[in-house]
């Protein structure tokens, strides 16, 4: 499960629950996710096992199965692009993850390529086959409607919610004395498609006119992604930026929380995003950020960032510099833009569109108009 898949249902279960629209709900869940653990409790709420997703099935386990047509559902929702089959109820499903849809490379090898075209045949299963499709952004709907060929009556954008940003936890003391000097920070999964290259180089470009100043990069990796990292940390060696970055890996949302607070700039150089937790993030805590112009981004980050052209480190370096050099108003600025931009993404106003769409696909859209 992917951070922002993780952070969509923790978000958006206990509004969904909180609805006075909702009798009861059930939520099934592999037990390797241990949903019990980060999933807010509700009496409205039910957790149940299933077994973990299946290119080759999609009709429910055998568990899964006597657990739903017990529970009687009116909608089942499919939070990931996974194409699920019960005839009792109509589904909806969402769109996360865009890399193979748009043909984004993400791991390397044969294997690789097998991965790309089974989750981009998967998604257009579970797209066409859904009674109705929720995409968090506008790019997300037009690769669907214009790619996939899904109906585009069917398909609803819901942005997502900005979280709560949290109390700061400054990371060890030793990693603050090296950062004294001011640093640029960037976050989210050690992907291939996050283009660090760019990153690596343009700091090599402006390092020098700022000999202090530092690259942290926060986000794990995952075992398909090993030899990437492995390629970015040979690049940085052979920039001779090997002492100035900082990799603090996973870390705990405060920790996340002070590198959004006290960095120079933000950026983010992905190649594609379906929506980006990472820059709204970035956004919530004022940040003065630069970005790629890769779908999704500007229709998070709209006039509360600089953008470059991805693959071209110069214009990364250009406007980094520019934001470097931003006297204290200039940054002040930016950062109540940030805010103001972020406060626009509202987890409330989501819930309530995905439950009147919950709603509209049950038929009981103009039973509950007529009760209120």
């Amino acid at each position: 499960m992917s951070g922002g898949h993780k952070s969509y249902i923790a978000n958006i279960l206990p509004r969904l629950a909180a609805s006075d629209k909702i009798e009861k709900i059930l939520c099934a869940s592999p037990v390797g996710f241990k949903a019990e653990t980060w999933i807010a409790p509700s009496p409205k709420l039910s957790l149940t096992v299933c077994e973990p997703f299946k290119l080759t099935r999609s009709a429910p386990d055998k568990q899964l199965k006597a657990a739903l047509d017990a529970f009687r559902p009116d909608v089942v929702f499919v939070s990931i692009e996974r194409h699920f089959s019960y005839p009792a109820a109509p589904i909806v499903t969402i769109v996360h993850n865009m890399a193979p849809l748009v043909n984004i490379k993400t791991t390397s090898g044969i294997r690789e390529k097998f991965q790309s075209w089974a989750r981009r045949f998967e998604t257009g299963r579970a797209a066409r086959g859904a009674a109705a499709v929720i995409a968090p952004t506008t790019f997300v709907r037009e690769v669907l409607v214009a790619g996939l060929g899904v109906e585009n009556e069917k398909v609803s954008l819901i942005n997502f919610g900005q979280s709560p940003v949290p109390t700061p936890v400054p990371p060890a003391d030793k990693i603050t004395d090296l950062l004294k000097g001011g640093f640029i920070f960037t976050a989210g999964s050690f992907e291939i498609y996050r283009g660090f290259e760019d990153l690596f180089r343009a700091f090599a470009d402006i390092k020098g006119r700022y000999p202090g100043l530092k690259l942290v990069i926060a986000g794990g990796s995952r075992p398909a992604t090993c030899g990437y990292r492995t390629s970015m940390e040979t690049l940085a060696a052979s920039l001779g930026l090997s002492s100035d970055l900082i990799w603090p890996g996973h870390i705990s949302q405060q920790e996340l929380g002070w590198y959004y607070s006290h960095c120079a700039a933000f950026a983010l150089t992905s190649r594609v995003e379906s929506f980006c937790f990472v820059a709204l993030e970035a956004l919530a805590h004022g940040c003065n950020c630069i970005a790629t112009e890769s779908p999704c981004l500007p229709e998070i980050l709209a006039d509360a960032s600089l953008y470059y052209q991805a693959g071209d480190s110069k214009g990364l370096g250009a406007g980094l510099l520019e934001i470097l050099s931003r006297d204290k108003g200039a940054r002040e600025q930016a950062s109540l833009k940030a805010a103001e931009r972020a406060a626009r993404f509202s987890w409330d106003k989501a819930a309530a569109e995905t439950m009147d769409l919950f709603l509209k696909v049950s038929g009981k859209l103009s039973i509950v108009n007529r009760k209120s």
